[in-house]
């Protein structure tokens, strides 16, 4: 029998060996992409190829892969299918091989049916074929391999037509191989077949894709240049099919997950379909959360962060159905680290990192697990569809991922306002976006096109900052205009630094345009938008300046931010990685690993270590060599960046020393001086630092300074090192004047007590007092209650106030009013809307608020005339 790992194997020598391919390393689960949010299909890392924006770096022009994918966010996302099917997975692995211009059809269907039935011997008899319905070139060669016509099969759109990816991109027909398990899992259906059914039975096992058309935003379609070749075969379902099983947990790839997932909880696998679907869960998204934070996805609130937490705290929700006490997930890494560590070396080296954030997730969810449930309780119990509000409340204060409110929700028979929720999400949070336009892979095929007819840009900005360039095309975008030029010292915005901006002028010296923006293509153009004062001509040469007072800015920001970096890891240790950036002219924000907010003295530690390399004026280096060779020189690398053939390594001195792109001071002293202006949360497992620089920082100490002035002259300190002394005797001061006023308002608050408590009414059977007091505010109110019930004054107290505008009232009952049936909830809801407001309590002691204290009097008529009535 063969295992998973050998399938895997098999898949990439069979075409690296037998058919010349390249075998290509998995990317990550985080994509350079960004209009995608997790790798979802192996053919995604080549997308630039395919669309023709980059050249293959293959030759032959031809790759094959075993691809890490995740789909549980977004359109793609399998997650509420996860557990409670034999074979979908949030995290699975696809075999992959890619022509880029090279083959087609004729040689890749061959190989398919050779490898599927050769190299992994699947009996023919179980093999069927389907086909876009309109592609009679797939058929005659499925035919002319021996596929009888019947086991060749006709779809349409919606099964055998592949993407775009996206809004837009290459796409085209499909023909898809599929496994029959056998007539024992054949579902009801009379006409069940791979033509008419989905059940259990047919396996889809390998997607043969040939991309061939271009699709625009608009769905237009146009012939690509090049006809390409995109494969995909999971691994999980292959070895399904080869093992003789029927679910893809019972392969090899995840049964000792969920072996280890049984003994944890004491219930065996198979025992009922309920516990049976909890551990196929547990199973699946441990692998899952393993995979994410190794390629260095933290639990948040957004994006992918959001999609980690929602399937890491569903797999928890499953734990407490078996009865498991969280933590308990974490000690699953080590089992998903043996079976994929020697595959993914990754896994190995970050399972200390991956086990410590499942740990701090879990038990973060624990202290509010409870809670949640109880509020969930209440809509179950009464039968109750979960209103969006509620649903965001169990998100926002609970930690309840909307998936698994909804999940729970269904499990009971209701239903939860994902409409409503997402209302309830979007008057919480600002979603204004950057105005800028950016580029994205999938985007317009107009950047590509460019590219084959002008070539791309010469970056000449870490020498110079002006140059004579002449422009190579012109893009009329929304609102703006895209000058592609021959050179430019204009550093387009990457790597966390944000773009130089300036002036672009006429050989004459006349100004033309503004630069405002500049972006970077995936071709190695970069995109000048600009606002135009005059028309610039396509063919023409003009004089480009940059604003050299905000590259300075940003030479200083982003030199600081590598001395920061190095100084963490120094402070905190080597396990801190930098998770982001922002490199500004006027300051700069560093987000980091983290599971602890950093101390004062550590945060004062490191500020000292970076200024102490400041002022040690370290010559800054810049070597441009292989990543290899980078590596060697202990240089860094962006967590999952991605480089080409050639890196620039910035080293500064034996402290610092980085893969990076941006531009850089000369040496360390120019910085000046660095100053840390805070640091903060930005998520579970991520911290932010901000910090300034140079004149920055020196203005921001002459701020604080000044504001120290201020506080000395108002405490009237001698001099500064006695402000603290000088606070601490003003609150001692403050202190006891409070302790004073308290212990004289108490007394007022006892003779006003006395005229009150004098003033015993009869309402039925039960005595009563009710008053208008003067007092400050629903505190005093509450003091005179409980001076109420220590003297035995009447059967009920109804006191209100009007506390600037704001009304308050109070109602206490005694043993009798009690005992007459009387509940103090019941009479406040009453008065409450009478002074409009609400509100509510215990049977013998209830309290409102409201806007309208002018109803104060009619609110205490209407709680007596309803006490009468006793």
């Amino acid at each position: 029998m063969l295992k998973g790992n050998e399938i895997r194997n098999l898949y990439l020598n069979y075409f690296k060996e037998k058919h010349q391919h390249t075998i290509v390393e998995s990317s990550s689960l985080v994509p350079d992409n960004p209009t995608v949010l997790l790798t979802t299909a192996g053919m995604l890392q080549f997308l630039p190829i395919f669309l023709g924006i980059q050249k293959s770096p293959y030759d032959p022009a031809r790759a094959t892969s075993c691809q890490k994918c995740a789909r549980a966010g977004g359109k793609d996302s399998d997650i509420e299918n996860v557990g409670r099917t034999p074979r979908h997975h949030t995290f699975f692995e696809m075999l992959g091989n890619f022509s880029f211009g090279d083959y087609y059809k004729k040689e890749v269907i061959p190989w398919a049916w050779e490898f599927v039935t050769e190299v992994l011997k699947l009996d023919k008899d179980r093999l069927w074929i389907t086909i876009y319905e309109t592609d009679d070139e797939a058929y005659d060669i499925w035919r002319s391999i021996g596929v009888p016509d019947e086991r060749i099969k006709r779809k349409g759109k919606k099964d055998n037509f592949w993407g775009p990816p996206g809004a837009s991109g290459s796409c085209g027909p499909c023909s898809e191989i599929h496994y029959d398990l056998g007539e024992e899992y054949k579902c009801d259906d009379p006409n069940c077949g791979i033509d008419t059914c989905e059940c259990d039975r047919w396996v889809e096992i390998w997607n043969l894709v040939f991309t061939e058309l271009y699709q625009d935003e608009e769905g237009n379609q146009s012939p690509l240049e090049h006809k390409n070749v995109d494969t995909g075969m999971g691994l999980e379902r292959i070895t399904m099919v080869c093992q003789g099983v029927a679910s893809t947990f019972e392969t090899d790839l995840l049964k000792p997950i969920l072996d280890k997932v049984s003994e944890m909880s004491g219930v065996p696998y198979k025992k009922s379909e309920k516990t049976d679907v909890s551990l196929r869960i547990i199973t699946d998204h441990a692998r899952c959360v393993s995979f994410l934070i190794s390629d260095g996805v933290i639990p948040g609130n957004e994006g992918r962060s959001y999609v980690l937490r929602m399937i890491l705290r569903r797999a928890l929700r499953h734990g407490k159905i078996l009865g498991m006490d969280l933590p308990f997930l974490y000690k699953l890494v080590d089992t998903v680290v043996d079976m994929y560590g020697e595959a993914y070396p990754d896994l190995v080296k970050n399972k200390a990192k991956i086990i410590d954030v499942i740990k701090k997730e879990e038990e973060r969810f624990a202290k509010t697990l409870d809670r949640g449930y109880k509020l969930l309780d209440e809509f179950i119990a009464n039968k109750k569809d979960i209103d969006g509000e509620s649903a965001f409340k169990l998100y926002d204060t609970y930690g309840f991922p909307f998936e698994l409110t909804r999940e729970i929700a269904e499990e009971n028979g209701l239903k939860a306002d994902e409409a409503g929720y997402k209302v309830a999400m979007q008057e919480q949070k600002d979603r204004a976006k950057a105005a800028t336009a950016k580029i994205s892979v999938t985007g317009d095929m107009k950047y590509a096109k460019v590219e084959d007819e002008v070539g791309s840009t010469d970056f000449v900005g870490y020498t110079e900052t002006e140059c004579d360039a002449k422009v190579l095309a012109l893009i009329e975008g929304e609102g703006f205009v895209d000058v592609v030029l021959d050179k430019t010292p204009f550093y387009a915005e990457r790597g966390g630094q944000v773009a130089d901006h300036g002036n672009i002028y006429s050989q004459d010296g006349e100004l033309v345009a503004k630069v405002i923006d500049v972006q970077h293509a995936p071709n190695d153009q970069n995109l000048h938008f600009v606002d135009l004062i005059l028309p610039v001509e396509k063919g023409k040469e003009y004089i480009l300046k940059l604003d050299k007072e905000r590259r300075e800015g940003l030479r200083h920001s982003h030199s600081a931010t590598h001395l920061l970096h190095a100084a963490l890891r120094q402070v905190l240790g080597e396990h801190t990685h930098q998770a982001g950036s922002l490199v500004d002219p006027d300051y700069l924000r560093f987000d980091f690993t983290a599971l602890e907010p950093m101390t004062p003295r550590e945060i004062k530690t490191v500020e000292e270590l970076v200024n102490q390399k400041i002022w040690e004026a370290i010559q800054v280096k810049t070597t441009i060599t292989t990543p290899e060779e980078g590596e060697k020189m202990g240089a860094l690398a962006l967590f999952n960046g991605k480089y080409g053939d050639k890196v620039r390594v910035v080293q500064m001195g034996d402290f610092s020393s980085e893969f990076c792109g941006g531009t850089h001071v000369d040496n360390t002293n120019q910085i000046g001086i660095f100053k840390i202006t805070s640091e903060s949360a930005v998520g579970a497992g991520m911290r932010r630092i901000e910090a300034v620089t140079s004149k920055k920082a020196y203005k921001y100490l002459a701020e604080r300074s000044s504001l120290l002035d201020d506080i000395q002259e108002d405490v009237k300190a001698t001099k500064p090192d006695n402000i603290i002394d000088k606070i601490d005797s003003l609150e001692s001061d403050l202190h006891d004047s409070q302790k004073q006023v308290e212990a004289l308002t108490k007394k007022i608050n006892q003779a006003k007590a006395g005229q009150i408590f004098d003033n015993v009414k009869q309402a039925g059977d039960l005595t009563v007092i009710s008053a208008i007091a003067d007092v400050n505010n629903m505190n005093d109110l509450r003091e005179l209650a409980d001076n109420w019930k220590s003297g035995n004054k009447s059967d009920v107290l109804v006191l209100a106030a009007n506390n600037d505008g704001k009304a308050n009232m109070i109602i206490s009952l005694d043993q009798k009013a009690l005992d007459k049936g009387l509940k103090a909830g019941d009479l406040i809801k009453i008065a409450a809307p009478i002074f409009g407001g609400g509100g509510g309590g215990r049977p013998n002691m209830a309290q409102a608020g409201g806007k309208k204290p002018e109803g104060l009097n009619d609110a205490i008529k209407a709680v007596i005339d309803e006490i009468s009535k006793n």
